[in-house]
């Protein structure tokens, strides 16, 4: 479970620190301000992270020192930086070249133990796709904990894309980033015949609002309504592709308790229905022990969550958000809060205050012109 990011001179952040909670965590800001970078760069510490602490239960005491650790996940993450952002070159993530500093990350997980690693990109104006430095003294420590592989959805759906997308990301790496072709591999794993309980739950309350269930078959995914014959997914709504996605995961045990996913743009191509269904099985998740790291510009999910988080006879449902905000030129900045009506500036919020402002001036200037041109007619109440 990721605790902590703090990253500096990295893309659109100068100096910014995540503290991230257990359940649903939530980055809302304009675009441009890195909202995407984060969820990126987590889902990369992830799994570099993840892979170095399953390299280290298969070696020997000697093998598995800190030093030998370090290094693993550091050339580890600088693969995965260069798959996952697709920069050309690392010192493109670099937010500024210009004086002389090198990007740095940092970054904590666990529960109970830590596990600290710091990554430093050079600035160097030459191109590089190798990492400049590695800070032993302040990597992995000596506490270790078990980190599970993470899950990143992007915000485009794959089901319909599947299983092609694997042979195109390794015929042409440059066309997809590295968490479409991680997802089809996750998809790709069979489900068991009895999936977990949360599962089970999620899988036939949804099924009912699809009225049909997805299926798999040789790496194809196929819709089957409850009445008629089944088809191909990508004639299916994108907004069922989308949350069947999310299903598929949990069914295949690729998502289970204490697994952190990643998720760009959920809210891409849902309607307000199931906009609301979807937020409750992220809601339910995150009460479950679930980490959920994801980034929005809808105004309605953050609306559906607050409510979520104030129901009475339900579990509390943990949840951070993060504001990111930037001035023209300007750094990222960051505001935390538990209360997405404590961010000092939620644009998505803002703009739908003022579109509904703007549309209640034409109706009343309509009104006043109606009966100004009928009079003795009554306003209707």
């Amino acid at each position: 479970m990721l605790k902590r990011l703090h990253i500096k001179n990295f893309t659109v952040f100068a100096d910014a620190d995540f503290e991230f909670g257990p359940g649903l965590n939530v980055l809302v800001g304009t675009n441009g301000t890195g909202k995407s970078h984060v969820l990126k760069l987590g889902y990369a510490v992830a799994q570099t992270v993840a892979a170095a602490e399953r390299n280290r239960r298969n070696k020997s005491a000697d093998e598995a020192s800190l030093d030998t650790l370090n290094l693993f996940a550091a050339l580890g993450l600088s693969t995965r930086l260069s798959n996952v952002f697709l920069p050309g070159t690392q010192n493109r993530l670099v937010r500024n070249i210009s004086n002389s500093e090198d990007a740095q990350i940092n970054s904590a997980f666990g529960k109970e133990g830590e596990i600290g690693f710091n990554f430093s990109i050079g600035y160097s104006q030459k191109p590089s796709n190798t990492i400049s430095s590695i800070d032993t003294t302040k990597t992995f420590t000596s506490s270790f904990v078990e980190v599970a592989v993470p899950v990143f959805i992007p915000a485009k759906e794959i089901l319909s894309l599947m299983p092609d997308i694997v042979g195109i990301s390794k015929s042409n790496p440059d066309v997809f980033d590295s968490t479409y072709s991680d997802l089809a591999t996750q998809l790709t794993i069979r489900a068991p015949q009895v999936p977990p309980v949360l599962a089970r739950t999620i899988v036939d309350g949804w099924a009912k609002v699809m009225q049909g269930t997805i299926q798999s078959e040789d790496g194809r995914f196929y819709f089957q309504p409850n009445k008629g014959n089944r088809f191909r997914i990508g004639l299916a709504a994108e907004g069922f592709r989308k949350l069947g996605t999310l299903i598929h995961l949990l069914t295949n045990g690729s998502l289970n308790s204490g697994s952190t996913l990643f998720w760009d743009e959920p809210e891409a191509n849902l309607n307000p229905a199931l906009l609301r269904q979807l937020a409750a099985i992220l809601a339910e998740l995150a009460r479950q022990g679930f980490q959920i790291i994801l980034a929005t510009h809808s105004t309605d999910l953050l609306k559906e969550f607050h409510i979520l988080s104030r129901q009475k006879d339900a579990k509390p449902l943990p949840i951070k958000y993060f504001g990111l905000n930037a001035e023209p030129g300007e750094a990222t900045r960051i505001v935390t809060t538990d209360n997405f009506e404590l961010l000092p500036d939620v644009v998505a919020l803002a703009a739908e205050l003022k579109q509904a402002d703007e549309l209640e001036e034409i109706f009343i200037r309509e009104d006043r012109e109606y009966y100004a041109n009928n009079r003795g007619e009554q306003p209707g109440l």
